[in-house]
């Protein structure tokens, strides 16, 4: 029997595959390319957001690294006041000085360290061994003026305590526990004729940690005044390894010393009376300056005497000229501190004057 052939057969033309829609099938190839789109932009997004993270966990492992490097690196000399006030936060400062040497003495000196220099201009007109560390006595005392004057108001009273007072301790002004003064006859105290225990008394009623407080913030000071070969035990200057400083780091001290007009007006007495209540009632003593060329020298305008067996005869002058030049000097470990001073001021007043 014969197969019959279709019509399309016979013109060669195929026939359509009735299992496929033309239309659905290209709308499923739009919505595959779609596919492919939506699926290449969610890769760049992971892409951005991997990218993100990685520089967000880079940020953080620094910040980690170099936190890590603050707690275990060795911590300088100094030591840093964790409880200090934020408005005493202040920038490092820089007192000028110029290593220019332009005076010559036609005598050595006995002492250990000195220097002497013009503040205004910061030029250096004589150092011998300025940078050696040594035992500054009651100069350190200075340092303590400049955190309680950045502490206290002068007329506020504090309330005495005699804690960290060493039994031993020489040259006292004898406050009793609970005995009421006032921080501007402290200062008086402690400048004019150098009581030791008046500083122990400040550093006790210090607002900022106590006498640990205090201290710490004697050194927190000298970080601030780049004083850094320097270091503070204890507020008076007694003898102790860890209290010492530099004829230079010294000098810089005293240049900024000599911009609080509150020391200047106390260093400039020759004698006065200061007061405080006790239980037994007022108590008033008459106190004398420790400076021996007061009043010798119409240009002199202080500043601080010092001694002990470490450090021998420490002074720091500080002289103020009609031409507007000062003279500050600092002899430390010497023999004869006021004739060496004098010495020092001559020669240096014919060029400053």
């Amino acid at each position: 029997m014969e197969e019959k052939v279709s019509d399309s057969t016979k013109n060669n033309k195929p026939l359509p595959d009735e299992r496929y829609d033309i239309k659905l099938y290209k709308q499923a190839v739009k919505a595959s390319k779609e596919a492919k789109r939506i699926a290449e932009k969610e890769r760049r997004k992971k892409r951005v957001e991997r990218t993100f993270l990685g520089i967000i966990l880079f940020i953080v492992l620094c910040f980690g690294i170099y936190l890590i490097s603050k707690i275990f690196v060795p911590k300088p000399e100094y030591i840093e006041a964790y409880e200090y006030p934020l408005s005493l936060s202040y920038e490092p400062i820089q007192e000028e000085i110029h290593p220019h040497t332009s005076l010559n003495l036609d005598v050595e000196l006995s002492a250990q360290s000195a220097i002497a220099f013009n503040p205004v201009d910061g030029n250096i007109l004589y150092e011998k061994d300025s940078s050696k560390r040594v035992d500054i006595a009651s100069l350190t005392k200075l340092m303590s003026v400049v955190v309680a004057l950045d502490t206290f108001d002068l007329d506020e009273s504090i309330t005495v305590s005699t804690d960290n007072i060493p039994q031993d301790l020489d040259w006292k002004l004898g406050l009793k526990d609970g005995d009421v003064i006032t921080v501007e006859n402290i200062l008086k105290a402690m400048l004019i004729s150098s009581y030791n225990d008046a500083a122990y008394v400040l550093a006790n009623a210090y607002p900022y940690g106590g006498y640990e407080g205090f201290i710490k913030g004697m050194n927190r000071m000298a970080k601030v005044l780049r004083m850094y070969s320097s270091n503070f035990s204890n507020p008076a200057g007694i003898d102790d390894p860890l209290n010492y400083s530099t004829a230079h780091d010294v000098a810089i001290l005293s240049s900024v010393v000599r911009k609080y007009p509150q020391v200047l007006d106390i260093v400039n007495m020759g004698k006065d009376t200061i007061n405080w209540s006790s239980s037994d009632g007022l108590v008033s003593k008459e106190i004398m300056t420790t400076n021996q060329l007061y009043g010798t020298n119409k240009y002199m305008r202080g500043l601080k005497t010092g001694i002990t067996d470490l450090a021998g005869q420490c002074f720091v002058g500080y002289f103020v000229y009609p031409s507007g030049n000062e003279l500050i000097t600092v002899i430390i470990n010497s023999q004869d501190r006021f004739g060496e001073t004098v010495l020092i001021e001559k020669y240096a007043r014919e060029k400053l004057k």
